[in-house]
């Protein structure tokens, strides 16, 4: 795997208005080298493998699936294809700005492979089947949109029904934690203090630790060093830059203060994390 300074960042084509699909069976030389390549995109990616068996990498974890199955793959994953024999799969890209927050907030908690049943399989594979048929047609945006929608909506209520965990979907500390992990992902180089979000929140730091606290059983500054340590992790594995360098983008001031925080979390320092994972 080549090394690079950055990690690359896949955009959605401006002529695609934020939705584009296709289906895959076989890997060709130009999807091959798509899939496979290390990247990441500023998009959501909703996967539905229809048959087959699949092995993806995503933030250091490998996922496998065999049949009928979904998976949605964040903005800002980093990812790439293993492997792909006898598959039959379908891709919708969106742009976040698309993709509703109540769905966004589910999918922000589910990232793994989920089987689905043979109904559910077939109504998604006739919803993917529509959206293709509409692609090439600019004057039906308006129903490409909608039938988005229809197929996100879907994923969601899957998602749902594996997470469901008996809390009001709409409590008010569900909320502010999901408000919270929406504004920690495109902030957290900068803000780095429970405070700076409270704040920006219009709630108090102790409010929002207590929201966060009761809704996913963490405080406030665990989810903001994960967010940190990740981005990090992705950083020293697919790039050859220097501690300092990752610690200058990651906004930390001080490099060696950088390397306790990464040691604290890890139980290593950060070349050694390299080192391990490049074996």
């Amino acid at each position: 795997m080549a090394k690079r300074s950055t990690i690359p960042t896949h955009s959605l084509d401006n002529n695609t208005l934020g939705i584009e699909v296709r289906q895959l069976e076989e890997l060709g030389e130009t999807e091959a080298s798509f899939i496979n390549e290390v990247h990441r995109d500023d998009h959501y990616i909703f996967i539905f493998q229809q048959k087959g068996a699949t092995r993806m990498m995503i933030d250091f974890k490998e996922l496998s699936a065999s049949g009928s199955g979904i998976l949605c793959i964040l903005p800002g994953q980093v990812h790439y294809g293993i492997s792909m024999k006898d598959a039959m799969v379908w891709f919708l890209a969106v742009d976040g700005a698309l993709v509703q927050e109540q769905f966004r907030a589910v999918f922000e908690e589910s990232a793994t492979l989920v089987a689905v049943s043979a109904e559910a399989a077939a109504r998604l594979d006739s919803c993917f089947a529509v959206l293709a048929s509409l692609h090439e047609e600019p004057d039906q945006y308006l129903v490409k949109r909608s039938m988005a929608d229809v197929v996100i909506g879907l994923f969601a209520g899957i998602f749902s029904a594996v997470d469901e965990s008996g809390d009001e979907v709409h409590s008010r500390t569900t909320i502010i934690t999901r408000q919270f992990k929406g504004l920690l992902k495109g902030n957290y180089k900068d803000m780095k203090r429970p405070s700076a979000y409270a704040e920006a929140l219009n709630i108090s730091p102790s409010y929002l630790n207590e929201a966060v606290k009761a809704t996913t059983g963490l405080p406030v500054s665990h989810w903001i060093q994960e967010e940190v340590i990740m981005e990090a992790k992705r950083l020293l594995f697919y790039t050859d830059n220097t501690i300092k360098q990752i610690a200058d983008d990651l906004g930390f001031e001080d490099h060696t203060y950088f390397s306790r925080v990464f040691n604290r979390s890890e139980g290593m320092p950060p070349l050694a994390f390299r080192k391990k994972y490049r074996k």
